[in-house]
Protein backbone atom coordinates (compact mmCIF):
# COMPACT_ATOMS: atom_id res chain seq x y z
CA UNK A 1 0.00 0.00 0.00
CA UNK A 2 3.17 2.74 0.81
CA UNK A 3 4.26 1.90 -2.25
CA UNK A 4 1.13 2.45 -4.40
CA UNK A 5 0.71 5.73 -2.69
CA UNK A 6 4.40 6.66 -3.32
CA UNK A 7 3.26 5.99 -6.58
CA UNK A 8 -0.22 7.96 -7.11
CA UNK A 9 -0.42 10.41 -3.95
CA UNK A 10 0.08 13.94 -3.60
CA UNK A 11 3.79 14.75 -2.83
CA UNK A 12 3.10 15.40 0.96
CA UNK A 13 1.71 11.84 0.61
CA UNK A 14 4.41 10.80 -1.61
CA UNK A 15 7.04 12.04 1.17
CA UNK A 16 4.91 10.44 4.24
CA UNK A 17 4.78 7.09 2.75
CA UNK A 18 8.25 6.96 1.19
CA UNK A 19 9.12 7.66 4.89
CA UNK A 20 6.99 4.99 6.73
CA UNK A 21 8.27 2.39 4.00
CA UNK A 22 12.08 3.61 5.52
CA UNK A 23 10.36 2.30 9.04
CA UNK A 24 9.56 -0.77 8.11
CA UNK A 25 12.53 -1.67 5.80
CA UNK A 26 14.52 -0.42 9.00
CA UNK A 27 12.92 -3.00 11.17
CA UNK A 28 13.27 -5.61 8.30
CA UNK A 29 10.00 -5.45 6.70
CA UNK A 30 10.60 -6.01 3.16
CA UNK A 31 7.91 -5.30 0.29
CA UNK A 32 7.01 -8.58 -2.10
CA UNK A 33 8.30 -8.11 -5.32
CA UNK A 34 5.62 -7.50 -7.24
CA UNK A 35 5.41 -4.43 -5.37
CA UNK A 36 8.62 -2.77 -7.27
CA UNK A 37 7.12 -2.72 -10.66
CA UNK A 38 3.40 -0.62 -9.58
CA UNK A 39 2.96 2.63 -11.22
CA UNK A 40 6.23 1.57 -14.01
CA UNK A 41 4.04 0.51 -16.43
CA UNK A 42 5.93 1.43 -19.73
CA UNK A 43 3.82 3.93 -22.60
CA UNK A 44 3.09 2.43 -25.64
CA UNK A 45 0.73 4.26 -28.35
CA UNK A 46 -1.28 7.82 -27.90
CA UNK A 47 -3.97 9.16 -30.07
CA UNK A 48 -6.21 12.21 -30.09
CA UNK A 49 -9.79 12.53 -30.46
CA UNK A 50 -10.94 16.14 -31.62
CA UNK A 51 -13.85 18.60 -32.85
CA UNK A 52 -12.93 20.18 -35.99
CA UNK A 53 -14.48 23.44 -34.16
CA UNK A 54 -11.72 23.30 -31.27
CA UNK A 55 -14.36 23.09 -28.06
CA UNK A 56 -12.85 19.81 -26.91
CA UNK A 57 -10.80 16.97 -27.08
CA UNK A 58 -9.92 13.32 -25.61
CA UNK A 59 -5.98 11.89 -25.46
CA UNK A 60 -5.42 8.32 -24.91
CA UNK A 61 -2.62 6.24 -24.19
CA UNK A 62 -1.18 3.09 -23.97
CA UNK A 63 0.79 1.40 -21.39
CA UNK A 64 2.71 -1.90 -20.89
CA UNK A 65 2.82 -4.52 -18.00
CA UNK A 66 5.16 -7.04 -19.69
CA UNK A 67 2.34 -8.63 -21.84
CA UNK A 68 -0.62 -6.93 -20.43
CA UNK A 69 -1.54 -4.10 -22.12
CA UNK A 70 -4.19 -1.27 -20.17
CA UNK A 71 -4.87 2.35 -21.50
CA UNK A 72 -6.02 6.03 -19.62
CA UNK A 73 -8.07 8.37 -21.35
CA UNK A 74 -8.51 12.33 -20.19
CA UNK A 75 -11.59 14.37 -21.95
CA UNK A 76 -10.04 17.99 -21.79
CA UNK A 77 -12.78 21.31 -22.16
CA UNK A 78 -10.92 23.45 -24.38
CA UNK A 79 -13.49 26.56 -24.45
CA UNK A 80 -11.81 27.74 -21.89
CA UNK A 81 -8.26 27.32 -19.89
CA UNK A 82 -8.21 23.97 -21.03
CA UNK A 83 -8.81 21.08 -18.24
CA UNK A 84 -10.10 17.50 -17.57
CA UNK A 85 -13.84 16.84 -17.15
CA UNK A 86 -13.43 12.70 -17.62
CA UNK A 87 -10.68 10.61 -16.83
CA UNK A 88 -11.07 6.95 -17.01
CA UNK A 89 -8.95 3.83 -17.06
CA UNK A 90 -9.54 1.00 -19.24
CA UNK A 91 -8.24 -2.79 -18.62
CA UNK A 92 -8.75 -3.78 -22.26
CA UNK A 93 -6.53 -1.29 -24.19
CA UNK A 94 -8.01 -2.78 -27.58
CA UNK A 95 -11.63 -1.29 -26.68
CA UNK A 96 -9.74 2.05 -25.87
CA UNK A 97 -8.57 2.23 -28.90
CA UNK A 98 -11.42 1.10 -30.94
CA UNK A 99 -14.19 3.73 -28.82
CA UNK A 100 -11.33 6.39 -29.58
CA UNK A 101 -11.23 5.86 -33.42
CA UNK A 102 -15.12 4.93 -33.75
CA UNK A 103 -16.56 7.43 -36.62
CA UNK A 104 -20.02 8.76 -34.43
CA UNK A 105 -19.98 11.91 -34.76
CA UNK A 106 -19.79 13.60 -38.22
CA UNK A 107 -17.72 16.56 -36.77
CA UNK A 108 -14.99 14.61 -34.80
CA UNK A 109 -11.55 13.87 -36.58
CA UNK A 110 -8.95 10.69 -34.69
CA UNK A 111 -4.71 11.25 -35.64
CA UNK A 112 -2.27 9.61 -33.93
CA UNK A 113 0.11 11.35 -31.62
CA UNK A 114 3.48 10.91 -29.67
CA UNK A 115 3.98 10.08 -26.28
CA UNK A 116 5.36 13.22 -25.85
CA UNK A 117 2.60 15.44 -27.38
CA UNK A 118 0.02 13.48 -25.16
CA UNK A 119 2.21 14.73 -22.00
CA UNK A 120 1.83 18.21 -23.13
CA UNK A 121 -1.87 17.72 -23.89
CA UNK A 122 -2.93 15.91 -20.68
CA UNK A 123 -0.55 17.14 -17.86
CA UNK A 124 -1.72 20.69 -16.95
CA UNK A 125 -5.47 20.08 -17.64
CA UNK A 126 -5.10 16.93 -15.09
CA UNK A 127 -3.45 19.29 -12.44
CA UNK A 128 -6.03 21.91 -13.08
CA UNK A 129 -8.91 19.17 -13.05
CA UNK A 130 -7.16 17.77 -9.56
CA UNK A 131 -6.22 21.42 -7.90
CA UNK A 132 -9.72 23.04 -8.69
CA UNK A 133 -12.18 19.96 -8.36
CA UNK A 134 -15.45 20.78 -10.30
CA UNK A 135 -18.14 19.15 -7.96
CA UNK A 136 -19.78 18.04 -11.18
CA UNK A 137 -17.20 15.59 -11.46
CA UNK A 138 -18.04 12.00 -11.48
CA UNK A 139 -16.88 9.39 -9.02
CA UNK A 140 -14.70 7.34 -11.11
CA UNK A 141 -13.25 10.85 -12.66
CA UNK A 142 -11.92 11.55 -8.99
CA UNK A 143 -10.96 7.66 -8.80
CA UNK A 144 -8.90 7.21 -11.50
CA UNK A 145 -7.03 11.10 -11.47
CA UNK A 146 -4.10 9.73 -9.10
CA UNK A 147 -3.78 6.55 -11.66
CA UNK A 148 -3.67 8.98 -14.70
CA UNK A 149 -1.25 11.78 -13.19
CA UNK A 150 1.02 8.96 -12.41
CA UNK A 151 0.60 7.34 -15.84
CA UNK A 152 1.23 10.93 -18.08
CA UNK A 153 4.59 11.14 -15.78
CA UNK A 154 5.52 7.99 -17.58
CA UNK A 155 5.33 9.71 -20.60
CA UNK A 156 8.35 12.19 -21.98
CA UNK A 157 8.58 15.17 -21.01
CA UNK A 158 11.14 16.23 -24.73
CA UNK A 159 9.93 15.43 -27.82
CA UNK A 160 6.62 17.01 -28.82
CA UNK A 161 6.21 19.11 -31.60
CA UNK A 162 6.43 22.52 -31.54
CA UNK A 163 3.86 24.67 -29.99
CA UNK A 164 2.82 26.94 -32.37
CA UNK A 165 3.40 30.94 -31.41
CA UNK A 166 0.40 33.39 -31.79
CA UNK A 167 1.49 37.13 -30.92
CA UNK A 168 -0.90 40.22 -30.80
CA UNK A 169 0.30 40.70 -33.74
CA UNK A 170 -1.21 37.58 -35.33
CA UNK A 171 -4.72 38.73 -33.74
CA UNK A 172 -4.51 42.58 -35.33
CA UNK A 173 -3.56 40.94 -38.63
CA UNK A 174 -7.21 38.44 -37.89
CA UNK A 175 -8.96 41.42 -37.23
CA UNK A 176 -7.69 43.17 -40.42
CA UNK A 177 -8.36 40.39 -42.24
CA UNK A 178 -11.86 40.05 -41.32
CA UNK A 179 -12.58 43.68 -41.55
CA UNK A 180 -12.20 43.34 -45.29
CA UNK A 181 -13.39 40.23 -45.43
CA UNK A 182 -16.93 40.43 -48.29
CA UNK A 183 -18.30 38.10 -45.26
CA UNK A 184 -17.88 41.70 -42.53
CA UNK A 185 -19.17 44.02 -45.17
CA UNK A 186 -22.50 44.54 -44.19
CA UNK A 187 -21.97 44.49 -40.80
CA UNK A 188 -18.55 47.16 -40.83
CA UNK A 189 -21.47 49.24 -43.34
CA UNK A 190 -24.04 49.38 -40.48
CA UNK A 191 -21.39 50.29 -37.87
CA UNK A 192 -17.48 50.00 -38.41
CA UNK A 193 -16.24 50.67 -35.18
CA UNK A 194 -18.46 48.40 -32.88
CA UNK A 195 -18.14 45.68 -35.73
CA UNK A 196 -14.28 45.71 -35.09
CA UNK A 197 -14.86 46.37 -31.37
CA UNK A 198 -16.67 42.50 -31.97
CA UNK A 199 -13.67 41.57 -34.02
CA UNK A 200 -11.22 42.70 -31.16
CA UNK A 201 -12.97 40.42 -28.53
CA UNK A 202 -13.57 36.95 -30.18
CA UNK A 203 -10.17 37.12 -32.07
CA UNK A 204 -8.84 38.25 -28.24
CA UNK A 205 -10.41 35.14 -26.56
CA UNK A 206 -7.16 33.05 -28.58
CA UNK A 207 -4.87 35.15 -26.11
CA UNK A 208 -6.00 33.48 -23.03
CA UNK A 209 -3.67 30.24 -23.83
CA UNK A 210 -0.20 29.73 -25.98
CA UNK A 211 -0.82 27.84 -29.10
CA UNK A 212 -4.31 28.44 -29.86
CA UNK A 213 -5.15 30.51 -33.54
CA UNK A 214 -6.57 33.43 -33.37
CA UNK A 215 -9.78 32.46 -35.32
CA UNK A 216 -10.58 29.60 -33.59
CA UNK A 217 -14.04 29.12 -32.23
CA UNK A 218 -16.60 26.64 -32.00
CA UNK A 219 -20.56 25.75 -30.73
CA UNK A 220 -19.76 25.33 -27.36
CA UNK A 221 -16.97 27.56 -26.89
CA UNK A 222 -19.36 30.98 -28.60
CA UNK A 223 -21.40 30.14 -25.81
CA UNK A 224 -18.69 30.34 -23.15
CA UNK A 225 -17.43 33.44 -24.12
CA UNK A 226 -20.49 35.82 -25.11
CA UNK A 227 -22.04 33.98 -21.60
CA UNK A 228 -19.51 34.24 -19.58
CA UNK A 229 -16.03 36.09 -20.74
CA UNK A 230 -17.65 38.55 -21.96
CA UNK A 231 -20.52 40.21 -19.41
CA UNK A 232 -17.57 39.57 -16.76
CA UNK A 233 -15.19 41.42 -18.26
CA UNK A 234 -16.58 43.65 -20.96
CA UNK A 235 -18.33 47.23 -20.41
CA UNK A 236 -20.24 47.97 -23.42
CA UNK A 237 -21.88 50.76 -25.10
CA UNK A 238 -25.02 50.92 -26.33
CA UNK A 239 -23.99 50.74 -29.93
CA UNK A 240 -21.39 47.72 -29.01
CA UNK A 241 -24.58 45.85 -27.92
CA UNK A 242 -26.98 46.71 -30.31
CA UNK A 243 -24.23 45.37 -33.09
CA UNK A 244 -23.65 42.16 -30.95
CA UNK A 245 -25.84 39.57 -33.57
CA UNK A 246 -24.64 41.32 -37.32
CA UNK A 247 -21.10 41.79 -35.89
CA UNK A 248 -20.82 38.33 -34.47
CA UNK A 249 -22.63 36.46 -37.23
CA UNK A 250 -20.42 37.71 -39.70
CA UNK A 251 -17.59 37.03 -37.79
CA UNK A 252 -18.32 33.26 -37.07
CA UNK A 253 -19.07 32.81 -41.15
CA UNK A 254 -15.85 34.47 -41.63
CA UNK A 255 -13.83 32.14 -38.83
CA UNK A 256 -15.35 29.01 -40.65
CA UNK A 257 -14.01 30.31 -44.02
CA UNK A 258 -10.80 31.41 -42.58
CA UNK A 259 -10.20 27.90 -41.08
CA UNK A 260 -11.61 25.95 -44.19
CA UNK A 261 -14.62 24.41 -42.17
CA UNK A 262 -17.01 22.70 -44.63
CA UNK A 263 -20.74 23.65 -45.43
CA UNK A 264 -22.06 21.10 -42.69
CA UNK A 265 -19.54 22.62 -39.80
CA UNK A 266 -20.62 26.23 -40.57
CA UNK A 267 -24.21 25.46 -40.62
CA UNK A 268 -23.58 23.75 -37.06
CA UNK A 269 -21.91 26.91 -35.82
CA UNK A 270 -24.52 29.37 -37.31
CA UNK A 271 -27.56 26.82 -35.76
CA UNK A 272 -25.42 27.63 -31.93
CA UNK A 273 -26.23 31.46 -32.47
CA UNK A 274 -29.85 32.28 -31.70
CA UNK A 275 -29.73 30.34 -28.60
CA UNK A 276 -26.73 32.55 -27.39
CA UNK A 277 -28.23 35.83 -28.42
CA UNK A 278 -31.73 35.25 -26.54
CA UNK A 279 -29.44 34.70 -23.30
CA UNK A 280 -26.34 37.25 -23.72
CA UNK A 281 -29.13 39.77 -22.48
CA UNK A 282 -29.62 38.02 -19.32
CA UNK A 283 -26.06 37.19 -18.85
CA UNK A 284 -24.77 40.69 -19.22
CA UNK A 285 -27.33 42.87 -16.99
CA UNK A 286 -26.89 40.04 -14.10
CA UNK A 287 -25.87 41.81 -10.76
CA UNK A 288 -22.78 39.30 -10.43
CA UNK A 289 -21.32 40.23 -13.73
CA UNK A 290 -21.68 43.67 -13.53
CA UNK A 291 -19.75 43.34 -9.90
CA UNK A 292 -17.33 41.09 -11.78
CA UNK A 293 -16.99 43.42 -14.65
CA UNK A 294 -15.59 46.10 -12.19
CA UNK A 295 -12.52 44.66 -11.44
CA UNK A 296 -11.49 45.21 -14.45
CA UNK A 297 -13.23 48.30 -15.52
CA UNK A 298 -9.75 50.87 -16.17
CA UNK A 299 -7.81 47.83 -18.57
CA UNK A 300 -10.46 45.93 -20.39
CA UNK A 301 -9.91 46.78 -23.97
CA UNK A 302 -11.23 44.89 -26.50
CA UNK A 303 -7.49 44.13 -27.90
CA UNK A 304 -5.96 43.44 -24.28
CA UNK A 305 -4.10 40.33 -23.82
CA UNK A 306 -6.40 37.92 -21.87
CA UNK A 307 -3.48 36.08 -19.73
CA UNK A 308 -2.47 39.52 -18.11
CA UNK A 309 -6.38 40.42 -17.34
CA UNK A 310 -6.60 36.94 -15.83
CA UNK A 311 -3.76 37.71 -13.74
CA UNK A 312 -4.80 40.98 -12.60
CA UNK A 313 -8.18 40.11 -11.92
CA UNK A 314 -7.37 37.21 -10.42
CA UNK A 315 -5.03 39.47 -7.95
CA UNK A 316 -7.46 42.39 -7.88
CA UNK A 317 -10.34 39.61 -6.35
CA UNK A 318 -7.55 39.08 -3.84
CA UNK A 319 -7.31 42.15 -2.80
CA UNK A 320 -10.96 42.60 -2.78
CA UNK A 321 -12.84 39.33 -2.53
CA UNK A 322 -16.10 39.14 -4.51
CA UNK A 323 -18.42 41.00 -2.48
CA UNK A 324 -22.38 39.85 -1.65
CA UNK A 325 -24.94 42.19 -3.82
CA UNK A 326 -25.46 45.52 -2.11
CA UNK A 327 -28.41 46.13 0.36
CA UNK A 328 -30.89 46.38 -2.70
CA UNK A 329 -29.59 43.63 -4.37
CA UNK A 330 -27.88 46.09 -7.13
CA UNK A 331 -24.31 45.47 -8.40
CA UNK A 332 -21.10 46.88 -6.34
CA UNK A 333 -18.87 49.07 -8.11
CA UNK A 334 -15.39 48.08 -7.57
CA UNK A 335 -13.90 50.23 -9.58
CA UNK A 336 -14.97 52.65 -7.38
CA UNK A 337 -11.52 53.33 -4.51
CA UNK A 338 -14.20 54.47 -2.14
CA UNK A 339 -16.43 51.23 -2.49
CA UNK A 340 -13.12 49.54 -1.81
CA UNK A 341 -12.04 51.47 1.20
CA UNK A 342 -16.06 50.76 3.00
CA UNK A 343 -15.37 47.04 2.59
CA UNK A 344 -12.25 47.08 3.87
CA UNK A 345 -13.32 49.05 6.98
CA UNK A 346 -16.21 46.21 7.50
CA UNK A 347 -13.23 43.58 7.19
CA UNK A 348 -10.88 44.96 9.43
CA UNK A 349 -13.22 46.57 11.71
CA UNK A 350 -12.54 44.23 14.63
CA UNK A 351 -9.01 43.39 14.16
CA UNK A 352 -6.27 44.95 16.87
CA UNK A 353 -3.59 46.68 15.69
CA UNK A 354 -0.12 45.86 16.77
CA UNK A 355 0.53 47.69 20.13
CA UNK A 356 2.53 50.69 18.59
CA UNK A 357 -0.19 51.77 15.55
CA UNK A 358 -2.96 53.26 16.73
CA UNK A 359 -6.26 52.41 14.79
CA UNK A 360 -6.11 55.25 12.40
CA UNK A 361 -3.00 53.95 11.59
CA UNK A 362 -3.64 50.35 11.38
CA UNK A 363 -6.48 51.13 8.57
CA UNK A 364 -4.06 53.73 6.80
CA UNK A 365 -2.07 50.46 6.24
CA UNK A 366 -4.61 48.16 5.43
CA UNK A 367 -5.94 50.99 2.62
CA UNK A 368 -2.18 51.18 1.66
CA UNK A 369 -1.43 47.45 1.29
CA UNK A 370 -4.85 46.77 -0.53
CA UNK A 371 -4.41 49.52 -2.95
CA UNK A 372 -1.09 48.48 -3.92
CA UNK A 373 -2.53 44.37 -4.44
CA UNK A 374 -5.19 46.45 -6.66
CA UNK A 375 -2.63 48.69 -8.51
CA UNK A 376 0.67 45.60 -8.60
CA UNK A 377 2.17 48.59 -7.60
CA UNK A 378 4.94 48.43 -6.12
CA UNK A 379 5.26 44.55 -7.56
CA UNK A 380 6.60 43.49 -4.19
CA UNK A 381 4.03 43.78 -2.06
CA UNK A 382 2.03 41.41 -3.75
CA UNK A 383 4.88 38.93 -3.87
CA UNK A 384 5.07 39.60 -0.15
CA UNK A 385 1.74 38.57 0.16
CA UNK A 386 1.93 34.93 -2.07
CA UNK A 387 5.37 34.31 0.31
CA UNK A 388 2.88 34.71 3.03
CA UNK A 389 0.27 32.65 1.79
CA UNK A 390 2.45 29.65 0.33
CA UNK A 391 3.43 29.50 4.49
CA UNK A 392 -0.09 28.81 5.40
CA UNK A 393 -1.42 32.41 5.97
CA UNK A 394 -4.79 33.45 5.07
CA UNK A 395 -5.74 36.10 3.10
CA UNK A 396 -6.85 38.49 5.67
CA UNK A 397 -4.38 37.83 8.18
CA UNK A 398 -1.28 37.92 5.59
CA UNK A 399 -2.90 41.53 4.62
CA UNK A 400 -3.34 42.28 8.53
CA UNK A 401 0.38 41.28 8.55
CA UNK A 402 1.66 42.99 5.64
CA UNK A 403 -0.17 46.15 7.05
CA UNK A 404 2.27 46.31 10.41
CA UNK A 405 5.04 45.01 9.62
CA UNK A 406 6.19 43.54 5.79
CA UNK A 407 5.47 46.42 3.63
CA UNK A 408 6.90 49.83 4.04
CA UNK A 409 4.81 52.95 2.86
CA UNK A 410 4.89 54.01 -0.80
CA UNK A 411 2.61 57.22 -0.90
CA UNK A 412 2.13 57.37 -4.14
CA UNK A 413 0.49 54.04 -4.30
CA UNK A 414 -2.79 55.39 -1.83
CA UNK A 415 -5.27 55.95 -3.60
CA UNK A 416 -6.78 59.56 -3.72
Amino acid sequence: MLRLLMSLGSPATKRSASQALGRLTEAGIYPPDWVTRAGRAVPDRAWRRYDVFGDDEAIAVTFRYGEAEHGIVGQIDLTGIPVAIAVGVAVDAASLIEAIGREDDPFDRTEPISLAEARRRLEAPLARCDEEPDPGLSVDTLAYLPVARSRVRRLPAEGASPMPVFSSADRAAAVDDFMKSPLAAEAVAADEDATRFWAEVLTGYSSRIPGEPPGQIGPRKIAHLLLGHVPNTFSLSAAQRQHLEPAVTAWIRWSAEYRGLDEAATARLAESLPEVFARFGPAYDDPDAVTARSYLADLAASDADLSQLARHVAQRMFAVPMPAAAADGGPVNLGDPAVRRALAETEFAECTPHADLTREEFMAAVHRVLAELWDDDPAETFQAARRLFASGADRHDLIHTLAETQVPPNPESQEA
